[in-house]
């Protein structure tokens, strides 16, 4: 029953982390790079020593966030642990999250084919007349 408990706690602040930083990137952060991301996903250690931030970029110059994210992180970290008020504050760990914009393309590629939303065959109508 323990184990259950700690999984929840664990859930329960990685829940919380993504909140914050999500408001931390839109609100708090300077640089214009990091104004475009979107944490889409939050996973924190068993003993949360360490959290993986997924950031959606979309069409971002991903070089570039890296750079900002890498001279941010410890101004991220500090304003993310004071929210919190967790006595360690989490390694932040970046990762690109291109779920998002691949279905954006995706759709985007789908958009292009001209299919009507009720899947039926355009050129099938022409040719029942």
């Amino acid at each position: 029953m323990r184990e259950r408990g700690s999984s929840m706690r664990v859930e329960r602040i990685a829940e919380l982390l993504k909140r914050e930083l999500a408001d931390i990137f839109l609100r708090r952060v300077k640089d214009p790079r990091l104004q475009e991301c979107v944490v889409s996903n939050v996973r924190v250690s068993s003993d949360l020593r360490v959290a993986w931030v997924g950031l959606s970029i979309y069409d971002a110059d991903e070089p570039s966030i890296r750079k900002a994210l890498a001279k941010a992180s410890g101004y991220i970290r500090r304003e993310a642990a004071s929210r919190l008020d967790l006595r360690h504050s989490p390694e932040l760990r970046f990762e690109v999250d291109r779920g998002p914009k691949l279905l954006m393309d995706m759709t985007e590629r789908l958009r292009s084919l001209n299919i009507p939303p009720d899947g039926s065959d355009p050129e099938d109508e022409d040719s029942a007349e």
